[in-house]
């Protein structure tokens, strides 16, 4: 059972309009600015589900104008409802609203919230609780936090279907006979009936929580590489009645956190709050959470888990830690939503999901503020696989400077992927810098393709460098025209269109075979007691393409070092030889090979005279 789609209408940070989020059953990454609308898409779910366990009333509380717990757009209009409408792959549809309940009491929904978690930095850091005590203890936040998603196995003459109502009731003091003043005594159904519930709540619950621990320990050590080992020690809830009945003595329970080890040292950690860094307190907590989650799974429910910036605490490779434990443990049995304002994490993760046999599965999204209208924002959100889909979004909003923006980088994103690295980067002995300016990422790239013979998109390149002011400078070309402006930008689209289909179709080797100032040894028979070998060196990276079914070179600038004539094997004779300068590979063939002094018979294929200093031969190389 999956999200199919999500209508947020006037809810939170979404206005009455652009607010349906088609989201087709897959797994979904957001990435939004602070203050994006990003966040109201977790709160939307996280609310819908939860009111399947509230009255009217706290429904109601939700979509009315004016209630300090209202989530209604602060910028609905008047008569314009509020509501949240969740559509499910079983063809099954849920709403909440004003007047709208019928999600109260509705099993599937109760279960799938059961089935579910949302995680965020505020939740985790309140069950850790390491800030204000020396030894964390967790049972407050399971009371506030987790019962009321585990499933309790009931006892006579209960019927209780979840933790929490069993703790309501073992919370509920025995009261006195009014004739007596004394309590109900040890052998009354009263107090049998309180025992039984004592002893099955005390039992399950250690259980969970060793089966929990357990889970956590492994996801610490095997995931997080963390040479920690946690303990949850369960203190057991317990009452006694005291002799003559007059008086009973309650125990309340907790869950204490433990480090028990530490990188081989046992119980070295006193004081946990303060011992532990940020990364490994929210590794800790999100591992006792996944561990609890384990047991609440139910196969034929909606099984959500939303991650809300749950992971600025932790450093880069952590984050990448968890996401790999998400992506290879827990999204075959989870519709995952993750959500960041880091761009960076966005990114890594995007590119990892997108190179993954699963990317089929997710969808990449980016949030905006609209500031269209100042007055009205509202979220701008696009589907983050394509610049190119962003782009001509906002060309149909007739948001021309955003376009061009997009295109920007949108040709960048192109060149990056089809075009050699020193088309567009700045290479040193350490590393690349990707500052080249667009016009010369595409001089470069023109004066690529056209090295190895793509006239078509040598001509496109040359084509798009007409527009790159206008992607450059968008704000300043709307001055030339509302029309004009609008027909650039569908000009650059179609073009950048074209050129990818084309580049996509070169079968070319993207790195070098060959590095600039590589030396190449031509070597010519004249006859049966002379040859010769030139050294020339490469002013150029050489490359190797497809032409029609023939692996070729690229087009390569060289210059002619030396020459050594042998006779009968033996070297009589070696000097300088730059006479040919500054010519292109094959061109120094033809010219040098027939100079006056060797003037030997040209071959058509050529390539096979030329060796590198170790012997290898030129062809060996040409392989794609």
């Amino acid at each position: 059972m999956k999200i199919t789609e999500l209508i947020l209408h006037n809810f939170k940070f979404f206005t009455g309009t652009e607010n349906i989020l088609k989201i087709d059953s897959k797994n979904v990454l957001i990435w939004g600015e602070n203050g994006s609308g990003k966040s109201s898409i977790y709160w939307a779910i996280y609310t819908l589900l939860q009111c399947s366990y509230k009255n009217k009333d706290g429904i109601d509380a939700y979509f009315t104008d004016g209630h300090e717990k209202n989530l209604i757009n602060i910028h609905a209009d008047a008569g314009d409802p509020s509501f949240v409408q969740m559509n499910l792959d079983n063809g099954a549809n849920y709403k909440i609203a004003l007047g709208d309940r019928s999600v109260i009491d509705d099993e599937t929904i109760q279960l799938s919230a059961v089935s579910s978690d949302f995680i965020n930095y505020q939740v985790l850091a309140s069950f850790l609780n390491f800030y204000h005590r020396d030894n964390p203890v967790l049972f407050g936040m399971f009371e506030e936090e987790v019962f009321r998603y585990l499933q309790f196995a009931t006892i006579q003459p209960y019927e209780f279907a979840f933790y929490d109502e069993a703790w309501a009731e073992l919370e509920k003091e025995l009261e006195k006979d009014p004739d007596t003043n004394r309590y109900p005594n040890r052998q009354s159904t009263t107090i049998l009936n309180k025992t039984n519930l004592k002893n099955a709540f005390n039992i399950q619950l250690k259980t969970l929580i060793g089966n929990a621990t357990t889970t956590a320990n492994r996801i610490l050590k095997d995931n997080f590489n963390y040479d920690i080992e946690i303990e949850l020690e369960y203190r057991e809830y317990d009452f006694e009645v005291l002799k003559g009945n007059s008086e009973v003595v309650y125990t309340r329970p907790e869950i204490f956190l433990k480090i028990r080890k530490y990188y081989g040292k046992e119980d070295a950690v006193k004081k946990p709050h303060s011992f532990l860094n940020e990364a490994k307190k929210t590794a800790i907590g999100l591992a006792i959470r996944l561990g609890i989650l384990e047991r609440r799974l139910l196969d034929d429910k909606l099984n959500v888990l939303a991650l809300d910036d749950l992971l600025i605490s932790l450093d880069m490779s952590n984050r990448e830690v968890v996401l790999k434990l998400l992506l290879e443990e827990y999204q075959e049995r989870y519709q995952l939503l993750i959500f960041s304002h880091d761009k960076q994490f966005f990114n890594i993760a995007k590119h990892k999901i997108e190179n993954s046999a699963d990317k089929a599965k997710w969808l990449f999204w980016e949030f905006y503020v609209n500031e269209k209208d100042p007055a009205k924002p509202q979220p701008k959100f696009f589907d983050s696989k394509s610049q190119l889909a962003i782009a001509y979004s906002h060309l149909q909003e007739n948001d021309y400077p955003a376009a061009a923006n997009y295109l920007r980088k949108y040709c960048e994103e192109i060149i990056e992927k089809y075009i050699p690295e020193y088309c567009y980067a700045v290479i040193t002995k350490e590393k690349s810098n990707k500052n080249n300016t667009l016009d010369s990422m595409l001089t470069n790239s023109a004066i690529f393709l056209d090295r190895i013979n793509q006239p078509i998109a040598k001509a496109l390149i040359v084509h798009i460098k007409q527009f790159v002011e206008m992607m450059l400078n968008p704000l300043s070309h709307t001055e030339r025209g509302i029309d004009r402006h609008k027909g650039e930008i569908k000009a650059v689209i179609a073009i950048l269109e074209n050129l990818e289909v084309i580049l996509s179709q070169i079968n070319f080797k993207k790195t070098n075979i060959l590095p600039i100032n590589t030396e190449l040894f031509l070597n010519l028979i004249k006859d049966a007691n002379n040859t010769f070998k030139i050294q020339i060196n490469l002013r150029e990276d050489l490359f190797i393409y497809d032409d029609n079914g023939t692996v070729k070179l690229s087009k390569c600038l060289t210059d002619s070092i030396q020459y050594s004539h042998y006779e009968t094997g033996q070297e009589d004779k070696t000097g300088e030889f730059k006479m040919h300068q500054n010519k292109e590979l094959e061109a120094s063939y033809n010219d040098i090979t027939t100079f006056h002094a060797i003037n030997v018979p040209l071959i058509a294929n050529w390539e096979t005279l030329f060796t590198l200093s170790d012997g290898t031969t030129l062809v060996n190389l040409m392989v794609l």
